[in-house]
């Protein structure tokens, strides 16, 4: 699912640079048991709706049937945003909810992504020191003389 959130183009995708397995170490060692068993059920869900449209599992799907099932999540996840809102609350205003599968695995896929090396220098072009350094360079005035 990551890997249609963000595919491989000219620049690597989430495969490439190891989302799923970020999930998967966040899921296991930092969340807490009930969004971990959230997230799972959310899991579970896409599988059942791949089931009930398609007759098979999400994996087992075409591109054009996983990107149907993945368009049906965020137009999902609009429409509940936009009904939060119009109740004038936040989502994340009620903290015993347990967390919302898509929402959170897209979040997930993309932190994990633009945190990667690839991610941050292919698409964001981040530089930890940008241009160069010259430490030995003779000071230089340019700019308007003084008097």
């Amino acid at each position: 699912m990551a890997e249609l959130i963000l595919p491989r183009t000219d620049t690597p995708g989430a495969t490439d640079v190891g989302v799923a397995e970020f999930i998967d170490l966040l899921l296991t060692e930092w969340y807490e048991e009930k969004d971990r068993k959230s997230f799972v059920g959310g899991l579970a869900d896409v599988d059942a709706r791949a089931n009930h449209l398609f007759g098979k599992s999400f994996v087992d799907g075409s591109p054009v049937e996983q990107s149907e099932i993945l368009t049906m999540l965020g137009q999902e996840m609009v429409e509940e945003d936009e009904a939060a809102r119009m109740e004038a609350q936040s989502p994340a205003d009620d903290e015993s909810a347990s967390i919302k599968f898509y929402p959170t695995l897209r979040n997930l896929t993309l932190t994990a992504y633009y945190t990667s090396e690839a991610g941050a220098t292919n698409e964001l072009h981040f530089e930890i020191i940008p241009d160069r350094y010259d430490g030995c360079a003779a000071a230089t005035h340019e700019g308007p003389e003084r008097p």
